[in-house]
């Protein structure tokens, strides 16, 4: 951990300190943002205060867990001495951030729980949302960006085989989602749930389960995966093809392209005025744009979504329809882009990665152009 960078932030933002709590792991932001990988199963709290050293108050039983942590340590057996602890921890605190969204507007960053609030309220702590210093942690440096790249080219790779298979005919969407992920396997991949297919109707579904259903004539197909490398993080790309797709698809999917490639302009040009956009404002732009061509009862879901260690990161999402995402998309951050469109007898949807450099935006993913004719 940078502290000095954190406590930079800290006197940026007016506060007095950052409250990592947590009960085991029921807040894994400030287990990520600590490192710990043990199995926690008591509260513990590390003080970064906006000057000085931190202090870590943990059960004395799982002392050991933690790894060096810099700053002082101290340690707890009965609740009473916990709430004491945390007295003497935030003494001459008076606005303290923790990983909570007001109205939770924001359900990544909400990992704090009601009653541990009011704990703290009542010691006459103003509790504001840790987000601009999680930040600091959700942008990736040039060698996470390489990972991510290796993970891409890999569903790349995985996706030409998919598609392979789907043009000798006669699968299923269960077989081609077996394909993948044997494709996967052999990329040096993981991730934490197979690949979705799907095939006609049931693409009208985001969150599909593949089954039986083989691929007939005038079907769209969907084929959705996401992986990284063991030690890096996720790229996440959705391919769409159809053999003899109708033409209503066909109109549908380029409306997301166009809906997808007017996001991305939208962050170059505000990048290039030297203006930060927030995540709500390209899901706003985009939805704007489908709407306004008749498609918008046909939208279930964002835009686009953060990616980190898991596929769906803590960070930034380009949302303003699931949750109003007020978060600055700065540099290092990086997020999909993913509209789609699901009128029910199909659905479409296209998927593009996006790494922010301080120029600008880059594509790190192949971009769909056409449906793929099978």
């Amino acid at each position: 951990m940078d502290l000095e960078r954190v406590q930079r932030t800290l006197a940026q933002e007016g506060l007095d300190g950052w409250l990592l709590y947590s009960f085991g792991p029921s807040n894994p932001l400030a287990l990520e943002v600590l490192g710990l990988r043990g199995h926690l199963t008591r509260r513990f709290a590390y003080f970064i205060p906006k000057e000085g050293r931190p202090t870590l108050l943990c059960h004395a039983i799982e002392e050991s867990l933690f790894p060096p942590l810099e700053g002082e340590r101290r340690t707890y057996a009965r609740w009473e001495e916990f709430v004491q602890g945390l007295q003497d921890l935030l003494e001459g605190s008076h606005r303290v951030a923790l990983e909570y969204v007001a109205g939770g507007q924001i359900p990544y960053l909400s990992r704090v729980d009601g009653g541990s609030l009011d704990l703290l309220r009542g010691m006459g702590l103003e509790v504001v949302s840790s987000w601009p210093l999680l930040l600091l942690f959700q942008v990736w440096d040039e060698a996470t960006l390489a990972l991510h790249k290796e993970a891409a080219r890999g569903l790349e790779r995985a996706t030409d085989r998919a598609l392979a298979l789907l043009r000798e005919g006669g699968v299923s969407e269960k077989e081609v989602q077996e394909a993948l992920v044997e494709a996967l396997a052999q990329e040096g991949l993981v991730f934490d749930h197979p690949p979705m297919v799907a095939f006609g109707e049931n693409a009208a579904n985001p969150h599909h389960t593949p089954g039986t259903r083989r691929l007939r004539r005038g079907d769209v197909v969907l084929l959705d995966l996401w992986a990284k490398r063991p030690e890096g993080v996720y790229a996440d790309i959705t391919w769409m093809a159809g053999w003899d797709p109708p033409k209503e698809a066909v109109a549908a999917f380029r409306a997301v392209r166009e809906a997808r490639d007017r996001a991305v302009a939208f962050l170059r040009d505000r990048y290039a005025q030297g203006l930060l956009p927030r995540g709500f404002e390209v899901d706003r732009l985009v939805r704007t744009w489908l709407e306004e061509r008749g498609y918008g009862d046909q939208i279930r879901h964002r835009t686009g979504h953060n990616l980190g260690r898991e596929v769906h990161g803590a960070g930034p999402h380009l949302d303003d329809l699931e949750s109003h995402d007020f978060r600055p998309l700065v540099p290092g951050l990086a997020f999909t882009v993913e509209p789609g469109l699901y009128p029910g007898p199909f659905g479409v949807r296209t998927e593009i990665n996006v790494y922010l450099q301080p120029e600008g935006p880059e594509v790190t993913t192949r971009a769909q152009e056409e449906l793929e004719l099978l």
